[in-house]
């Protein structure tokens, strides 16, 4: 087994994998006689978005193994790119979280498409080239129609090496017994849109809410509704019930002194205080901005619920940075 080369990945970054998906990962690689067949992007230290059958959503590279024969491939913009270009990229990949499935442009992208325009769905290819278009890097002919070997030979793009590492018994196992939180927030978020699109099928992604509630005011109420039972503002939860030492001071020392192993700990520590000072997680606070202002503005309840909720990530990631600096 093998894993994504996480300590050379940055923000930004593309990564090119075999999809373990026999449709149409299969179909893909057959017709553009290329060894991968998925495409993400590095959205922070330790996490990916991709668009896949449960469509665009967050994932946790660290909880990612890959067989040995499955190939992996890390590219970054031959040319440095602002840190406000890399926002602009990975800001797009975040607001398509939730977005649909295009099975069959994905099929269609196997055929040049110069001048045909997609729909607003997505597949793993159109999202990462639209994403970096959207920062006005073009890193394919044609963004919309395009396949993951497309962007391997990408002249806007370099290859970084090593961009795989073996995976040894105990991360398997590591990751075996901690589980993968990531899940639960895909099948929540797919929960939420379903019932929104039960209102709108055009309601594609989480952000598209936003658009949806100004446009039908008098749905706010049956819009919050949804959002409260689908889960969704609970789901910061889970983690601090179940590793609540992660969020105070006093339980990190605790837990620290009672390790056999305290390596592994020092080393979260460590990955926490980089993501913090990385800016993996200002997206909550700004988010958090821009909710107030547009529950202060409309009035509306569910502006004022995803306020209330970034509110909470912000301040729990506070805590989280606090009880890691203790160490």
């Amino acid at each position: 087994m093998k894993r994504i080369n996480i300590e050379l990945l940055r923000k930004g970054d593309v990564v090119l994998t075999t999809s373990s998906q026999k449709k149409p990962s299969g179909i893909i690689r057959s017709v553009t006689k290329s060894d991968i067949s998925h495409a993400m992007i590095c959205v922070s230290h330790g996490s990916v978005i991709d668009s896949t059958g449960d469509g665009v959503q967050a994932r946790n590279i660290q909880k990612m193994f890959y067989d040995d024969s499955c190939e992996i491939y890390i590219l970054r913009p031959k040319d440095s790119l602002s840190e406000d270009v890399i926002t602009t990229i990975v800001s797009y990949a975040r607001a398509s979280t939730g977005t649909r499935y295009s099975l069959r442009e994905a099929v269609a992208s196997v055929k040049p498409q110069l001048d045909k325009v997609g729909g607003k769905r997505q597949f793993c290819s159109r999202m990462v080239a639209r994403a970096y278009a959207h920062g006005g890097v073009k890193l394919v002919d044609n963004p919309e129609f395009c396949t993951p070997e497309d962007i391997k030979k990408s002249n806007s793009l370099i290859h970084i090496e090593p961009s795989a590492l073996p995976v040894s018994e105990e991360e398997t196992k590591a990751v075996q017994e901690e589980g993968d939180g990531t899940e639960e927030m895909r099948r929540v978020t797919n929960v939420l849109l379903g019932k929104l699109r039960e209102l709108d099928d055009k309601v594609e992604s989480v952000n598209d809410i936003n658009h949806f509630v100004v446009q039908n005011p008098e749905l706010d109420g049956a819009v919050s509704k949804i959002i409260e039972e689908s889960g969704y503002l609970g789901l910061w939860k889970v983690e601090l019930t179940r590793f609540p030492w992660r969020y105070d001071s006093v339980q990190m020392v605790r837990f620290y002194h009672s390790l056999d192993d305290q390596k592994v700990l020092l080393d979260y520590c460590r990955e926490t205080i980089y993501q913090d000072k990385n800016g993996d997680f200002y997206h909550w606070e700004s988010n958090a901005r821009a909710y107030s202002d547009l529950a202060n503005h409309y009035g509306y309840k569910v502006f004022r619920l995803f306020a209330e909720l970034y509110l909470k990530l912000s301040f729990y990631h506070s805590q989280r940075v606090k009880a890691a600096e203790i160490l």
